[in-house]
């Protein structure tokens, strides 16, 4: 009775197993970043409830068994041996459905924007794993050689239905864009792609291999590999490589509107290698460019031989933070501006400790190429073997620039050329410059201390070359730099009116101690001169000294 009672239970408990259904729940949602809208459309959009979802069974060796979930509304039919048709809910567009499989194909019509929409739908996972997702578990194969496309486009769907989380690649080469008509991967709010590490391919690592053991790699041309559109917010990449392998109009990651502004994206640690430009934010003509893409942290990442830009933007951008971040430029030639950062409207940019360079022989574009600005601080940078360190109008504009929102530059080295063709407020403090660093004109007002000009006189060009300074800007204040070695000082200079609100100390020395050869209208206190002599006498009670006509006159 026993060995009976045995047997049974092994039966009952292989056709449980056998027979278990799977729960796949979700929205006829389309994630696509649309440019032709003529009103505020987001990158994430719903399908109406009456578009009928197709279910294909992508595991021939198991029977199609799908079944309504337990008080579903939705409604099921079986259209063949190999499909079913579901409609959603009618009052909040979800359907459910169960299956013995971990994983469909669901594929429905999308909207004006948007084609057919097909993903590879997985069962709703275990509760304790909800917010974390593993790629590979929607089918990408990271060989290499497979198109990932489907398998990441949705992963990134199924997020979205669950307002965000975690999408994780485990180590492989990750390819997408092999379909004709691919513009790139669209990204919902709340998503974190998340790699292993920001190594970008040919690295010196300890590795004989040279690449990133986790990358995401765009084929084809006249594409980006992933799209940020309208109405998103809280996008994060971190531990990745994001690798084209053609530089024809590529991008890595793009972001594009027209209405509704996006904000809140960070970039931690990641590799930008071999695009056209590494990010591109651009606004449509629908507005007149005028779409914000705000508050972007870039920190810890790599822009490694973008040819175009490392980090291009065209629109109204405000509180942009690039830390921590390295620019491998290629060479500027012809078709190849190879320039580090280009903003067109920036307002509320910190750029810290991160650097552009190029090589010796073959040097980059241009570090920051901005087009107008508000606010902007550079702090802790520098650039080496670049075209230009910055360039501001360098399309001489006529209506950029004016003097409200200074740029500030503290606490950085920069010998590659600083230009400036606008209106422009310049703060410049403790900054080491080369002698004829700076190309700007009249219209540039610098407020300068602490900085340092051809600070040694053996590098930067400056053994035995005339110091520029700031060029022609006009000066309004300047402290001095003494004489060092072959490098000839210059004095603190005030290039507007001074007005003290106390008394002024002028220094104090003897008439035998007045200095020859001080420029006219140097002012000092004569202790022992008489009133009213020139040149000054000594024997008197003392007397205001200035240099006249190249003599000292006592007042």
């Amino acid at each position: 009775m026993i060995r009976l009672f045995s047997c049974f239970a092994i039966v009952l408990f292989s056709a449980v197993f056998l027979f278990a259904q799977n729960r796949f729940e979700g929205y006829n949602i389309i994630l696509d970043v649309p440019e032709t809208q003529q009103g505020p459309t987001c990158a994430i959009r719903y399908a109406p409830p009456t578009a009928s979802v197709t279910i294909a069974d992508l595991n021939t060796a198991t029977p199609m068994n799908i079944k309504n979930c337990d008080g579903s509304p939705a409604t099921l039919t079986k259209s063949s041996a190999m499909t079913y048709n579901l409609k959603p809910n009618t009052s909040d567009f979800k359907w459910c459905f169960q299956g013995e499989d971990t994983k469909y194909r669901i594929s429905f019509p999308g909207d004006q924007y948007a084609k057919t929409i097909v993903y590879d739908w997985i069962a709703t996972p275990d509760a304790k794993t909800l917010g974390e997702y593993n790629v590979r578990d929607f089918g990408a194969a990271g060989d290499g050689r497979t198109d990932d496309t489907v398998a990441i486009q949705s992963a990134l769907a199924f997020i979205a239905t669950r307002n965000g989380g975690v999408l994780n690649f485990p180590e492989g080469d990750y390819q997408v864009g092999g379909a004709a008509g691919f513009k790139g991967l669209a990204l919902p709010s709340g998503i974190t792609i998340a790699g292993v590490n920001g190594i970008h391919t040919g690295a010196s690592t300890n590795n004989v291999v040279k690449k990133n053991p986790t990358r995401i790699t765009l084929t084809g041309a006249n594409r980006a590999l992933f799209r940020i559109g309208e109405c998103m917010e809280k996008i994060a990449f971190k531990d990745i490589e994001l690798l084209g392998n053609s530089q024809q109009n590529t991008v890595g990651v793009e972001a594009v509107g027209a209405y509704t502004s996006t904000q809140d994206v960070d970039f931690d640690n990641v590799a930008f290698s071999t695009f056209w430009r590494g990010i591109y934010a651009h606004g449509l003509p629908q507005t007149d460019l005028n779409w914000q893409f705000d508050y972007i942290h870039i920190n810890r990442c790599r822009f490694v031989f973008n040819t175009d830009a490392g980090l291009y933007t065209n629109i109204r951008n405000t509180d942009w933070r690039v830390e921590n971040t390295l620019f491998i430029n290629p060479p500027r030639r012809n078709g190849q501006n190879a320039d580090s950062m280009h903003f067109e409207r920036a307002a509320g940019i910190l750029i810290d400790n991160t650097m552009g360079g190029g090589f010796a022989n073959a040097l980059g574009g241009t570090f920051l190429d901005i087009l107008d600005s508000s606010n902007v601080l550079i702090s802790h940078s520098q650039t080496e073997s670049m075209t230009n360190s910055l360039v501001y109008n360098g399309v001489n504009n006529p209506y950029a620039g004016d003097y409200s929102g200074p740029l500030t530059i503290l606490n950085s080295s920069f010998g590659d050329p600083i230009v400036f063709m606008a209106r422009r407020t310049l703060v410049s403090t403790g900054n080491f410059y080369g002698g004829s660093t700076f190309r700007a004109d009249e219209r540039l007002r610098v407020y300068s201390t602490g900085d340092r000009f051809c600070y040694d006189g053996y590098i930067l060009g400056c053994r035995g070359a005339e110091k520029k300074n700031f060029d022609k800007a006009t000066i309004v204040f300047m402290t001095g730099q003494p004489d060092e070695g072959q490098v000839k000082g210059h004095p603190t200079f005030f290039g507007t009116d001074v007005q003290f609100g106390t008394p002024v100390q002028l220094p104090s020395l003897a008439q035998n101690a007045l200095p020859a050869g001080k420029p006219n209208g140097s002012l000092v206190y004569c202790t022992n001169c008489r009133r009213s002599t020139t040149p000054c006498q000594a024997g008197g009670s003392g007397a205001p000294a200035m240099m006249v006509a190249g003599q000292w006159s006592c007042l």
